[in-house]
């Protein structure tokens, strides 16, 4: 399973895989606003939908074995991209 992208809608959010993965969340210009990774791909966009600070339009998902691979894509993004809402951990 590859990178795919789903529109920040009722539907959208429904088909988002719930495994393993990093995901970026994109604004309409489609520019990276937020990257991160999960246990659960699903769960965690629902959760950012409800989170009013994150205004996205689109979420770009890479679905991965394991969390730790998701957190390894993770990492490579947040230093390369820098993306505006993350914090330092």
């Amino acid at each position: 399973m590859g990178k795919k992208t789903y529109p920040n809608t009722k539907k959208g959010r429904s088909q988002v895989p719930s495994r393993p993965g990093a995901y970026n969340l994109r604004n309409r210009s489609e520019k990276v606003i937020y990257t991160g990774e999960t246990k659960d791909l699903n769960r965690r966009i629902k959760e950012h939908h409800y989170d009013r600070s994150k205004q996205f339009s689109k979420v770009s998902i890479t679905p991965t074995k394991s969390k730790a691979s998701a957190e390894k894509i993770e990492q490579k993004r947040l230093k390369s991209g820098k993306p505006p809402q993350n914090k330092r951990k």
